[in-house]
């Protein structure tokens, strides 16, 4: 059988099952955006691991070291956001090759530390050697919970409302226009992005959300702790992607409003730019790593009393399947479309890869 044939989630399923002998003290194993493990009657241990593979998730020549560090730092920082935690400790692992030098590795870890340093983590360990295949990172993250302040995938129930932070389709965009850029370097390291250059401000937004993006740490504590939420994730792989997995775990369906997905100025300002419709970078554009997340109706009025960018998209429905609805009221089929490493036609560089902690209770 080829990886072909089953594709990243198949293969993900398939090593699920392999490993469904799990400790007494895991309360969330393989299939959600982190593991939870016990370590007392009341705290959670939180556990995610990224790689980021060069000419796969990532081109040297369209980013710099200080934005792949801050990166890095950012896409295992979001998965501890989607489960409501807290991140604490980082481990990293570099497969260096031999035109890699000293200062870019050092320029790497200044991007991840400015990221470690907003959240309050600290990097205590990791690994280098030698590759000779190009620049490979490995991250893993280390969280705290309690038992009452973990969100899951698995939640979701019927008739809950579908919600997500700020503004979708940003950074596909951004590295859209990044590959298309006169300059190498949009972005440089350190004190230097200050300077602006010949960008519009709208380009450089969207380049920004893509080569360094915001972990909605707090945001996401905030709504786990509150009680509001049924199931959250972030959105890596993409809005239809991402709802899919809240789907598959809950085993529910689920019903989009294309009008109400959230745009920011910078991506509308910047259409003509772009070669697909708008709302196609909102369904499956992936890495804009903000949260999405399913409410009962009753708890919808606390939610709105947050002082953040949330907008209602949908709604759950039974049964299985998700419809992308117009404004007439039609539906039609939505369907899975970010990415996925093995399924030809659906890899695209420069990514984040898929999580392999991942589970059902989930």
């Amino acid at each position: 059988m080829k990886l072909s044939d089953i594709g990243e989630f198949g293969l993900i399923r398939k090593i699920r099952r392999l490993s469904s002998h799990s400790s007494s003290r895991t309360l969330i194993g393989i299939g959600d955006d982190a593991a939870a493990l016990r370590v007392s009657s009341s705290a959670l241990l939180l556990a995610t691991t990224d790689m980021l593979i060069e000419s796969v998730h990532f081109d040297l020549s369209y980013t710099d070291f200080y934005s792949l560090g801050w990166k890095s730092a950012a896409v295992n920082l979001s998965d501890i956001a989607a489960m409501g935690g807290i991140p604490r400790f980082c481990l990293t692992s570099l497969g260096l090759p031999s035109h890699i030098t000293a200062e870019q590795v050092l320029d790497f870890y200044r991007g991840f530390n400015a990221l470690l340093r907003v959240h309050k983590t600290a990097l205590v360990g990791g690994d280098t050697c030698a590759s000779p295949h190009g620049l490979t990172i490995g991250v893993t993250v280390l969280g705290e919970a309690t038992k009452r302040g973990v969100l899951t995938r698995a939640g979701a129930r019927p008739g809950d409302r579908i919600f997500v932070t700020n503004t979708l389709g940003d950074s596909a965009a951004g590295l859209e226009l990044l590959r298309n850029a006169p300059s190498p370097n949009p972005l440089p390291s350190g004190e230097r992005n200050k300077k602006r250059g010949g960008y519009q401000s709208g380009i450089r937004t969207l380049i920004g959300r893509h080569l360094r993006p915001n972990p909605r740490v707090e945001l996401g504590r905030s709504i786990a702790l509150s009680g509001c939420a049924s199931s959250m994730i972030d959105i890596s792989d993409g809005l239809s992607s991402d709802l899919a997995h809240i789907c598959e775990e809950s085993k529910v369906g689920a019903e989009v409003a294309g009008s109400s997905l959230p745009l920011s100025p910078a991506l509308v300002e910047q259409e003509h730019h772009l070669r697909k419709p708008l709302l196609q970078y909102a369904l499956s554009g992936g890495e804009d790593y903000e949260l999405l997340f399913t409410a009962p109706p009753a708890r919808i009025r606390k939610l709105r009393a947050f002082e953040a960018s949330i907008t209602e998209i949908g709604v759950i429905t039974r049964g299985k399947g998700m419809s992308l609805v117009d404004d007439a009221g039609r539906k039609r089929p939505l369907a899975s479309s970010g990415y996925d490493h093995f399924r030809p036609g659906k890899g695209r560089p420069q990514r984040a890869s898929q999580r392999m902690v991942r589970h059902s209770p989930i």
